[in-house]
């Protein structure tokens, strides 16, 4: 499908369970992008959206691809980008009293934290038996997937999936949910952490460690 683009997707959970989960997009390429072979064979590439890609999925592939072409027109090698679909928060960094906490010149500590490594998340459990093997195995490589044959969803804005004593505010830190809903106001994701018309407008040089002449 034209104006595609693949995602690699991980197929195992992280251990410490948290903002790292079984089915999250690590990176994206476009099609003619080339993928490690222990990369390919531990993680699942799956090309997206579908043949009826909703509004929302359409304009998030056109920033995708947007990034991507401008990186290739800088010579930047196989470009990427990482962590598409990822959620981000701007915060305070409060102490074990609620109170703000400063730097060495009395200004607020803040800081950004990425709080939802993917908001679009992919379940392969809807999958044949043989085909699910194939995708676990890290001795076969599966072969390219579309969306369409698998399950995903969308997370709602906000989702916080730090463990709680990696989170800034006190309050935030005292939540016990699994996967609380703390940002819905504040969290920021790529259209609105990425200024596409300026990152357009930038020129950069190649550097050498580009050049694999």
């Amino acid at each position: 499908m034209a104006n595609e683009v693949h995602l690699l997707v991980a197929i195992r959970q992280n251990e410490d369970g948290y903002i790292n989960r079984k089915g999250d997009v690590i990176i994206a390429r476009n099609p003619e992008g080339l993928w490690g072979n222990i990369e390919a064979r531990t993680h699942q590439i799956v090309s997206w959206p579908g043949e009826n890609p909703t509004e929302l999925e359409s304009g998030a592939r056109d920033i995708i691809l947007a990034i991507i072409n401008k990186k290739n027109s800088w010579g930047e090698p196989n470009s990427r980008v990482d962590f598409p679909f990822c959620e981000v928060v701007n915060e305070y960094v409060e102490g074990d009293l609620g109170e703000r906490l400063k730097d060495s010149d009395g200004n607020d500590i803040t800081r950004t934290s990425m709080t939802n490594r993917s908001v679009v998340h992919f379940n392969f459990e809807n999958l044949d038996e043989q085909s699910l093997e194939n995708i676990l195995n890290p001795d076969v490589l599966s072969p390219i997937m579309p969306c369409d044959a698998i399950s995903f969803e969308i997370d709602e804005r906000g989702i916080d999936k730090r463990k709680a004593e990696d989170r800034g505010l006190k309050l935030h830190r005292e939540n016990t949910e699994s996967n609380p809903v703390l940002h819905a106001d504040t969290a920021l994701r790529r259209d609105q952490t990425t200024d596409i018309a300026e990152f357009m407008s930038r020129v950069v040089t190649p550097i050498k460690s580009w050049d694999t002449q």
